[in-house]
C-alpha cells in the first residue's frame, strides 16, 4: 500500500469505525434501563401506555377481557406481554410467561425497567383499592434493529466514510501537486512551481512548503542560468585570444630557432586542447540551455554506429589499439544526426583511451523488446571504482587514477553524451566488467521498420 490518500482514508474509516463501535457498547453497558437506538419501533410510552391499559381491561373485565388484549397487543406490536399480580400470578391466563426482573420492586411505580440482553420491558402499576401489578412484556427476536434503526447506522457509516474520504483528499492532494512539481524540476524543467491558488493560501504547513518550494526552485533556476551564462560567456571570451594565439605560434614557427623545436610542438598541443575544451564547454553549454527536444529527422542508427567504428579503428591503429564492431542490428530512429554521432564518438573514444594496448574496443547495437535499442561499448582497461560509476556523466568528473591531462582529459565528453542521449529520450549507464574493464550502455528510443 503505497498511495499516501489510500492510507488515510482507511485509517480514518478504521478510526470511525471504531468510535461508533465504542459509543454503541458503552451507551448498552452505562443505560442498561434505557431502550438503545437500535432496539425496535415500539417506543418506551406505548409500553407504559398498554400497561396502563392491561390494568384497566383486567379491573373492568376479568382475565377474560384481559388475554383478548393481550393477544390483541401482541398481533399489533408484536408484544408478548403478560400482567401480574403482586405475587407474580399471570393474571392473562398463561401458564408459563416472562419473570419479572428481581430488582423490579425496586423501581418507582410508573418507570419502565428495560433489560436489553434479554429483551424483557417491565413497569410497576398500581391499581384500584390499592393494588399492585407487574406489566412484563418480551419483543421478539425478528424485532430487534428494525429498518429505521440500521438505517440510521448505515447512514452514520456512511457519512463517516464521506467526511473521512474529504479529509484524507483535503490533505494529500496539495501533496500530490507538490510532488508532480517536484518531478518536473528533477527532470530538467527549471521552471516548474506551484501555480494551484488552493495551494499557495493555505496558511498550514502545507502552503508554507508550496511557498518554500517555489523559493528554493526560483533560486536554483538563477544560480544554473548564471552558471550557464557564465561558462558561455568565458567559453566565448576565451575563443579569441587562443585563436590569436595559434596565429603567433604559426609566425613563431616559419622563423624558430635552433632547439625551438619541443617547447612549440609542446605549446601547439596545449593550444589544441584548450580550443577542443572551449568548444566542448560552449557545446554543453548550449545543450544545457535546451529543455526540449531538438528538431528530429529519420536517420540510420546501424549506419552511424558503423561510421563511427570504422573511424574510431582508424584513430586508434597509431596507438596500437582497435576498435571491432562484433554485432550491428537494423534499425532507425528520429534524432539529430550530428548530436546523436557527438555522443555515440566521446562514448568510443573513451573507450579507445582507456582500453589496453593491443586490445580491442568491442562495439554492439542490439535491438530490444521495448522498442529502444542498445549501444553497448566494452574495454579492456582498468574500469572505474564502484563509487565512481555514478558520477563519471557529470561535468569535469573524472576519476582519480585518470586525472593528469594526457589520459583523462578534462570530463566533459561523458556529460555532453548524457545531456544529448536525455535529450533524445534515452538513457546512459556505465558498469564494471567481470571480466575487466568498462562497458558503457547507451539506451536510444528506436522506430519500427
Amino acid at each position: 500500500m503505497k498511495s499516501l490518500f489510500l492510507k488515510m482514508f482507511l485509517w480514518f474509516c478504521a478510526a470511525n469505525l471504531i468510535l461508533i463501535c465504542v459509543i454503541v457498547i458503552g451507551y448498552e453497558l452505562t443505560n442498561p434501563d434505557q431502550l438503545p437506538f437500535v432496539w425496535p419501533r415500539v417506543g418506551k410510552g406505548a409500553i407504559v401506555s398498554a400497561a396502563r391499559v392491561a390494568v384497566e381491561t383486567y379491573e373492568r373485565g376479568g382475565p377474560a377481557q384481559l388475554a383478548q388484549y393481550l393477544a390483541t397487543l401482541e398481533q399489533d406490536t408484536g408484544l408478548e406481554a403478560d400482567l401480574l399480580d403482586s405475587s407474580n400470578r399471570n393474571l392473562g391466563g398463561r401458564a408459563l410467561g416472562p419473570s419479572p426482573p428481581d430488582d423490579l420492586a425496586a423501581y418507582p411505580v410508573g418507570q419502565l425497567v428495560i433489560r436489553v440482553r434479554q429483551r424483557l420491558a417491565a413497569v410497576r402499576l398500581s391499581g384500584r383499592v390499592d393494588r399492585s401489578y407487574s406489566f412484563v412484556a418480551t419483543v421478539p427476536r425478528r424485532e430487534a434493529g428494525g429498518f429505521w434503526s440500521r438505517t440510521f447506522l448505515v447512514m452514520l457509516i456512511l457519512t463517516g466514510a464521506v467526511m473521512c474520504y474529504l479529509l484524507a483528499r483535503y490533505i494529500t492532494s496539495p501533496v500530490v501537486h507538490l510532488r508532480a512539481a517536484a518531478a518536473r524540476f528533477s527532470h530538467g524543467d527549471l521552471s516548474a512551481r506551484i501555480t494551484l491558488p488552493g495551494v499557495l493560501q493555505r496558511k498550514d504547513e502545507i502552503g508554507g512548503l508550496a511557498g518554500d518550494f517555489n523559493r528554493m526552485a526560483e533560486r536554483i533556476e538563477t544560480l544554473m542560468k548564471a552558471q550557464q551564462r557564465l561558462i558561455a560567456d568565458v567559453s566565448h571570451e576565451l575563443r579569441s585570444p587562443i585563436t590569436r594565439l595559434s596565429l603567433a605560434l604559426g609566425l613563431v614557427r616559419r622563423h624558430k630557432e635552433v632547439g625551438m623545436g619541443a617547447p612549440l610542438a609542446r605549446m601547439e598541443r596545449e593550444v589544441e586542447r584548450l580550443n577542443a575544451l572551449i568548444g566542448q564547454l560552449l557545446t554543453l553549454s548550449r545543450l544545457e540551455s535546451v529543455d526540449t527536444p531538438p528538431p528530429m529527422e529519420l536517420l540510420d542508427l546501424s549506419a552511424l554506429v558503423r561510421e563511427v567504428s570504422a573511424d574510431a579503428d582508424f584513430e586508434a591503429a597509431s596507438t596500437n589499439r582497435g576498435v571491432q564492431l562484433v554485432e550491428c542490428a537494423a534499425c532507425s530512429m528520429l534524432g539529430a544526426s550530428d548530436l546523436i554521432r557527438s555522443a555515440v564518438e566521446n562514448v568510443v573514444r573513451n573507450a579507445v583511451k582507456y582500453t589496453g594496448p593491443n586490445t580491442d574496443v568491442l562495439i554492439r547495437l542490439l535491438r530490444v523488446n521495448d522498442g529502444n535499442a542498445d549501444i553497448i561499448v566494452q574495454d579492456h582497461g582498468p574500469g572505474a571504482p564502484a563509487q565512481a560509476l555514478a558520477h563519471i556523466f557529470e561535468p569535469f568528473y573524472r576519476v582519480d587514477d585518470a586525472r593528469d591531462r594526457g589520459s583523462g582529459g578534462c570530463g566533459l565528453g561523458l556529460a555532453i553524451t548524457h545531456k544529448i542521449v536525455t535529450l533524445h529520450g534515452g538513457s546512459v549507464h556505465a558498469v564494471n566488467r567481470e571480466a575487466g574493464g568498462l562497458e558503457l550502455r547507451v539506451t536510444l528510443p528506436v522506430v519500427e521498420p
